[in-house]
């Protein structure tokens, strides 16, 4: 066990080392000109309404919110997926991962139509603000 794990912390130092090589970005690159988000220096916020800055904060928080319900839902569909092919014929157990699965499913429908709705919803606001 203690060899698969050096041998994948290896690969993934040397990975790291030639990504330049591999992709021909550079960490500068990937800061100037990929990720560049509005609080980092030399971007120009100086026009941006309180109320703009409101929203995107509300906006992003309720994405976090929706992404990691999300994640749960799908966790949980795997976990009842695995429940369900481990239960080797017993009945409990298979009722129970079916359970576990039905309800996953209604969880990610959930998030689904929470997500549209809220995108909705701030576009409508977006429109009646402009």
């Amino acid at each position: 066990m203690e060899k698969l794990f050096l041998r994948l912390l290896a690969f993934v130092f040397a990975f790291n080392l030639s990504t330049k090589a591999t992709f021909g970005l550079t960490l500068q690159d990937f800061r100037d000109v990929i990720y560049r988000p509005r609080n980092l220096p030399g971007t120009d916020t100086s026009n941006v309404s309180p109320e703009t800055k409101i929203i995107d904060v509300v906006d992003s928080l309720i994405r976090l919110l929706l992404f990691a319900s999300g994640s749960i839902a799908v966790i949980m569909l795997i976990y009842g997926g695995i429940r369900f092919i481990t239960s080797f014929g017993n009945q409990e157990a298979r009722d129970k991962a079916v359970t576990i699965i039905r309800w996953a499913i209604i969880g990610l429908l959930v998030v689904i139509l929470s997500f549209a709705i809220v995108t909705n919803v701030i576009n409508l606001l977006f429109e009646a603000t402009t």
